[in-house]
């Protein structure tokens, strides 16, 4: 978008995917914003700066200003030059779905994490709490069902590394 243009209004289509975006963020329980910028970003040929997604998505911006900077840090969006110094503009990250995919990742092993920190503390109690039997056995169920989703989530990379490779090219990480 050029340093002096109010960016142009999205499309009816563009408008109803960012909406989208929103609403399956939301339904994962993250907030919103987060779901719209990502929609937005999605749906833009040329990076767009604070001003833009603000103006765009009709919000204030300290919060898109905050979305944007958490989006970043997990590789959802990246930082890119623009027309304009001194302004950060921003576009979809080449690898949004995968770095999305691995913060997922991350979630699996930190429940898997708890799970096995728990056992390990029931495992050293001695206390007999008649209940501590039905806590052990829900979160051995918890570190299994966890270790299996581990597995699959590393085959699934793998595959995805291949179809990557062939049908978008290589040297994307």
């Amino acid at each position: 978008m050029s340093s002096s243009a109010q960016p142009t209004a999205l499309t009816d289509l563009q408008n109803r995917l960012v909406e989208e975006f929103g609403n399956l963020y939301e339904s994962y329980g993250f907030k919103r914003l987060k779901g719209l910028i990502v929609g937005l970003v999605l749906t833009q040929s040329e990076p767009v700066s604070l001003d833009d997604i603000t103006t765009l998505l009709d919000r204030s911006k300290g919060p898109i200003s905050s979305a944007v900077r958490e989006l970043a840090s997990i590789g959802i969006i990246r930082k890119v030059n623009g027309p304009v110094a001194r302004r950060d503009y921003y576009e979809a990250d080449e690898n949004l779905f995968y770095n999305n995919f691995r913060h997922n990742m991350d979630i699996v092993r930190k429940n898997r994490r708890i799970a096995e920190r728990y056992l390990q503390r029931l495992s050293s109690s001695s206390d007999g709490n008649k209940d501590y039997a039905v806590m052990e056995e829900n979160l051995e169920q918890m570190r299994a069902f966890y270790t299996l989703m581990e597995s699959f989530y590393a085959d699934f990379s793998e595959q995805w590394e291949k179809v990557r490779n062939q049908e978008f090219g290589a040297d994307r990480a």
